[in-house]
């Protein structure tokens, strides 16, 4: 177990150890109020936008935005035991990242004002001035942070485990300590996200914002000659797919549709070197029943479709305009009704 003590140096080089803090002492003096008040106790340039924010998972203590425009759910052990504390905020955090970037930030400015939290009337727009290089959907996936009082093993074992699955989660704690007739605050990071070349992730981004995301794509599709193909197929999507919410990753672009409270990716487009695309449809059973599947599954087989090998979705290859002007009537008819038999599922 780790442990941090403090001694005091005197001015005749004499030391003095510095008294603990209980941590039902610290508990009193409220130490969610002290990090509202100072968010940078918590981690440098993050902006705190909610409090006790109202999510599917349940309320979390505090939402911030760091300093590279990335959503962090805060939550402060307190009196929890560990085991709650660390599922509670995946719970939290897990349902801000099923929202569509447009209801996050509705969601974000709705809840804040309150509980000293200042007032956001249009999240775009406050993220925006801030982050004018990054679009929303750069807030997620959030990062997840534990802060305790005290040292607790058991959440640094899990949150350990937790980060060697790549999920971005760090554990803060806070000591207190009492001297001359004032109670101090220390911080220690107990374990801190590190990005793929080992550096603190407070510091270096790990993801790529959604502009270099695009310039990523874009830069492959000029590498195979593919804009004008790529615009073609996208547009007769657009199309054919009103509703849904389109997001550009460094290889794909992705068709989200809103399922119940969230939100499953329908379609992806993906840019191949070999100069052609490939569509791939996911057809997840949680957003269908056994009727509708079976109708899906039977259409695109007739199509030429290929089945994936864990059988949730299915790929058609696009390999050139003639090709894409071969199959876009069939395609378009198909992904209208995949989409349509969706929509009517019963919710999960």
């Amino acid at each position: 177990m780790n442990e941090l003590s403090i001694w005091a140096l005197q001015d005749d080089d004499t030391v003095e150890s510095v008294k603990t803090v209980s941590k039902a002492d610290l508990a009193e003096k409220r130490l969610e109020g002290m990090l509202v008040q100072r968010p940078d106790m918590l981690e440098p340039g993050i902006h705190l936008v909610g409090r006790q924010t109202p999510s599917e998972g349940g309320p979390s203590d505090l939402l911030g935005v760091d300093r590279h425009g990335r959503l962090v759910v805060f939550e402060l052990k307190r009196d929890a035991t560990t085991r709650n504390a660390v599922t509670q905020c995946i719970d939290y955090a897990s349902a801000l990242d099923a929202k569509d970037p447009d209801e996050l930030a509705n969601h974000i400015a709705e809840q804040s004002g309150r509980l000293e939290i200042k007032k956001i009337e249009s999240f775009q727009e406050w993220y925006e001035e801030r982050f004018p290089d990054n679009e929303p959907s750069d807030l997620l996936p959030p990062r997840l942070v534990l802060v305790g009082l005290g040292v607790d093993e058991d959440a640094e074992r899990m949150a350990r485990f937790l980060q060697a699955g790549k999920i971005d989660i760090s554990v803060l704690t806070f000591y207190g300590f009492q001297h001359d007739g004032k109670t101090l605050l220390a911080r220690q990071v107990e374990v801190e996200a590190k990005d793929d070349e080992g550096n603190s992730n407070t510091r270096s981004r790990r993801y790529k914002t959604a502009s270099e995301k695009r310039r990523d794509f874009e830069r492959a599709l000029d590498r195979n000659g593919l804009p004008d193909l790529f615009e073609s197929i996208r547009e007769t999507l657009t199309t054919a797919l009103p509703r849904a919410n389109q997001k550009t990753g460094s290889a794909s672009v992705s068709f989200t549709l809103r399922f119940g409270s969230s939100s499953f990716v329908f379609l992806h487009i993906w840019v191949h070197d070999k100069g052609e695309f490939l569509l791939q449809l996911h057809a997840q059973p949680e957003t269908y029943d056994a009727t509708s599947l079976s109708v899906i599954t039977e259409k695109a087989h007739q199509l030429g479709w290929n089945q994936w090998d864990r059988g949730d979705g299915f790929n058609l290859v696009i390999k050139d305009d003639e090709d894409w002007e071969r199959k876009r009537s069939d395609v378009t008819d198909f992904l209208k009704e995949a989409a349509d038999l969706r929509r009517k599922a019963p919710a999960p």
